[in-house]
């Protein structure tokens, strides 16, 4: 972990370096939602019965995954359900790849999901372009939290 996290902190130095090139990284991210996380118990007066609404029995995730660059968002995506391999490797041919361009590098963190479309990606060769993954405990080695 302490390599990776020198390789980093490398790659950062670099890019500090290199501003020009900064219009070049896409960050990938996503964020899920689900509707079981609502709650099925609760509290009312005593006495009283609880009344409170929630998709009974209707259970949903969705997933919203985005690329983020310096000037805004890119291939924002929508997934009725969860992240997986094949889903990742979809929207990569149909979201993200068509607004690459040869020579960008995208960012995404260690979910294995990407590491699995990430090796798939670079063998199909959608995009001429460079897959990093974030170092274990990236925000820690990023500078924005002091290490414990």
């Amino acid at each position: 972990m302490r390599a990776a996290r020198s390789r980093w902190r490398k790659r950062q130095d670099w890019l500090k370096r290199n501003l020009h090139l900064l219009g070049k990284i896409v960050f990938l991210d996503e964020t899920g939602l689900s509707t079981k996380m609502a709650r099925l118990r609760g509290r009312s007066a005593k006495g009283q019965r609880l009344v409170a609404p929630i998709p009974h029995g209707h259970w949903k995730t969705m997933t919203f995954i985005a690329g983020l660059r310096h000037d805004g968002m890119t291939a924002p995506w929508v997934l009725d359900g969860q992240m997986d391999g094949p889903a990742f490797v979809t929207y990569i041919k149909t979201q993200l790849a068509p607004t690459l361009k040869k020579g960008d590098v995208v960012v995404m963190d260690n979910l294995p999901v990407h590491k699995v479309a990430a090796a798939k990606w670079t063998c199909n060769g959608f995009v001429p372009v460079t897959a990093l993954h974030y170092p274990t405990f990236a925000s820690n080695a990023s500078g924005l939290m002091p290490p414990r």
